[in-house]
């Protein structure tokens, strides 16, 4: 069994990949067929977050993450955030994300994307839900933001880090995701990454569906491939990969 910890079904904040519902069906269905029991959908503001929450309402290995994605930061008012915390309510809804910073993509500043953040850290503390966090740049404001609100042990995902920040988060308890970057022509570069994180730490993602350069679309299912690189990184098989890195990834969102 594989499981996909960070993935998105509807598109990025910027209208990106945005699949037609019967490829969302079709990406879907391919995953299960590979062994995909779990994933987690994310959505970047409160009218994705409906959407994914109505996918994952029929789809039982469909999960929801909820959150304003830092891409799009704004600050959060009293209205927008007691409406995440009702949506936290809701069936499938496991954790807050993919919130965080971006120092590349973003068209909100630095202190827009970290006012965003501290809030949505504080809907985790008072709901008791993950976070999954997204990080490009300003990893020493990340940090103290985090030691500020202390959420719940949560996850960064698509890690992309040195070893330095690697131990800083193994430090916090968190989870550590990897994802189809490994895949690429510098995916060797990840390699040391990936030998040194605790088994129990170690979770698996996509980041979402995407097209070869032939047009054909890559789905949830390349978490298997994911896994096999990873497998061959520490001496294992994609089968215990998977495993473990589906049992890590229900412990953190304790389902």
């Amino acid at each position: 069994m594989f499981s996909d910890a960070h993935t998105h079904l509807i598109g990025n904040p910027f209208g990106e990949n945005v699949l037609e519902p019967k490829e969302i069906q079709e990406v879907l269905k391919e995953a299960r067929d590979k062994g995909v029991v779990l994933m987690v959908v994310g959505s970047h503001d409160l009218s994705s977050a409906e959407r994914v929450i109505q996918i994952a309402s029929s789809e039982n290995n469909v999960y929801v993450s909820i959150g304003l994605h830092p891409w799009i930061a704004t600050p959060i008012d009293d209205h927008t955030y007691k409406s995440f915390l009702e949506l936290t309510k809701r069936p499938k809804v496991v954790a807050i994300g993919e919130i965080g910073v971006d120092n590349n993509r973003s068209r909100a500043s630095k202190e827009v994307q970290l006012q965003a953040l501290t809030q949505q850290l504080r809907l985790a503390r008072e709901t008791g839900l993950p976070v999954l966090l997204h990080q490009r740049g300003y990893h020493q404001e990340l940090m103290e933001a985090i030691h500020q609100e202390k959420p719940p042990v949560s996850a960064i995902h698509g890690f992309g880090g040195d070893l330095n920040e690697l131990k800083e988060w193994l430090d916090l308890g968190y989870y550590v995701s990897i994802g189809r970057s490994i895949l690429g022509e510098e995916g060797e570069r990840f390699k040391a990454i990936v030998q040194r994180i605790p088994e129990d730490k170690l979770i698996l993602e996509t980041d979402g569906a995407s097209r070869s350069s032939k047009g054909a679309l890559e789905g949830q299912a390349r978490v298997v491939q994911v896994a096999q690189v990873v497998a061959s990184w520490r001496g294992s098989t994609a089968k215990e990969i998977g495993e473990i890195t589906t049992r890590n990834l229900k412990r953190m969102l304790r389902i």
